[in-house]
């Protein structure tokens, strides 16, 4: 193979100043690309001079060693990265903010992957993947996707879902700043940023570099990933359906689809749960089923349509994972022993769509369906459309009792409190 010009990958990986391509190294009997990188560490002309804030942040030095990451593949080649550049101060368990920060093409001192294949990893893992699958589609081993879900796992939850967000290199931020993707939101202070980012890219008045608005856009999701679910769902193409990492960790090792015997297929028959599911083809495989069964008496009959919706979840289980996810819920905290919460017609259902500080919650599932049923009502705010959004509501935290023991404390405490 023929040794192509150092720029070339600077290109391809996204490498810009002050870090450069040293040297290139192709491995072609075990496909690894070997890259070396540089970094010009600039100093001030007069010491007097003081330096800016991200000067002072920016701890990347000379640890006068090589350390080597794992990045993501070129083609059939597996990419790693070698560099004496870095930042040594950063370490502990978890991903920390200041590694969210750090460029894509580098990544930690104690780690042995970089972070833009951490951030790849992160986005397959809150998608549901299992290890084995994201190892099979980054074209890595298994060991290291587990490792990196590991270090996901750590990451303080306030944060923990700026992990999947995509790194300075992706267009993403450039069509953000230019206005060539509109992302909804209802934050104020984010409209405020991208409006006075737009206007600067255009000022012909005001020198600012791209690189530099998509810098201070990053910060500001890193800052405030915890409070823009909905924003970073639109950003990572991620469904406002998505399920926790808890669920989905759930949906991989502990489901089980219930036996024919089990009650439960009987409830959904009648009615008498509900799971809430936005998936068309069983709701209307439910209303069918549900009118045959009101409309005969003849127990074999019976039985056969309990085995049809049976089997309809064994075969589409994959699309049907937040609903069997519930379903196992429900065996495990059976209706007897839980907590009665507050009826429908409750002042404290709408006053928690209305209210986003209300009842705080860390649990994604639940903020996600709550974003989305605030954005519902916002369009369209008929009375129907926010009854059916207080049932939503107040199913979900019903049918998750076991996992939202703080979130249900509040609301017996407010709903009973009159």
């Amino acid at each position: 193979m023929v040794k192509q010009p150092k720029h070339y990958f600077e290109a391809i990986l996204g490498i810009n100043a002050p870090w450069s391509v040293q040297d290139v190294s192709i491995d072609e009997k075990s496909r690894i690309i070997h890259v070396e990188l540089t970094y010009l560490v600039e100093k001030s002309r007069f010491s007097f001079f003081s330096k800016n804030q991200d000067a002072n942040n920016n701890k990347i030095a000379d640890a006068g060693f090589s350390k080597r990451w794992l990045h993501t593949g070129i083609g059939n080649y597996s990419c790693h990265i070698v560099s004496n550049f870095y930042d040594q101060s950063i370490s502990g368990s978890g991903i920390s903010k200041d590694s969210l920060l750090q460029p894509g093409f580098v990544g930690d001192a104690n780690r042995n992957y970089t972070h833009e294949l951490r951030q790849r990893v992160a986005l397959l893992h809150i998608r549901g993947l299992a290890p084995d699958a994201i190892a099979n589609t980054l074209q890595i081993e298994q060991q290291a996707a587990e490792e990196i879900i590991g270090d996901i796992e750590k990451t303080p939850e306030s944060y923990r879902l700026a992990t999947c967000l995509p790194m300075e290199s992706d267009p993403i931020w450039e069509s953000m700043i230019y206005d060539k993707f509109h992302l909804r939101t209802q934050l104020f202070s984010l409209k405020l940023l991208l409006s006075k980012l737009k206007l600067t890219m255009i000022d012909p008045k005001v020198e600012t570099k791209l690189a530099d608005s998509v810098n201070e856009l990053r910060k500001f999701f890193i800052s405030h990933a915890n409070s823009l679910d909905a924003e970073l769902s639109q950003i990572c193409a991620l469904s406002t359906k998505k399920q926790s990492v808890e669920e989905r960790r759930s949906t991989v090792t502990k489901l089980v689809l219930p036996s024919l015997k089990n009650s439960i297929w009987l409830k959904l028959i009648s009615a008498k749960i509900d799971l809430g599911s936005n998936n068309m083809p069983l709701n209307l495989f439910l209303v069918r089923l549900r009118h045959a069964f009101q409309n005969t008496q003849d127990n074999n009959v019976r039985v056969d349509i309990l085995n049809q919706l049976r089997e309809f979840f064994r075969k589409n289980a994959r699309n049907l994972k937040q609903e069997l996810v519930l379903i196992n819920k429900i065996m495990n905290a059976p209706e007897e022993h839980q907590i009665s919460l507050p009826d429908e017609r409750n002042d404290i259902w709408k006053r928690i769509l209305k209210d986003d500080t209300f009842i705080p919650s860390s649990h994604i599932a639940y903020k996600l369906l709550l974003s989305n049923l605030r954005s519902q009502i916002l369009m369209n705010p008929d009375p129907v459309v926010e009854l059916n959004a207080v049932r939503r509501v107040r199913d979900f935290i019903k049918h998750n009792q076991r996992f939202m023991q703080q979130e249900l404390r509040l609301v017996l405490s407010n709903g009973y409190s009159n």
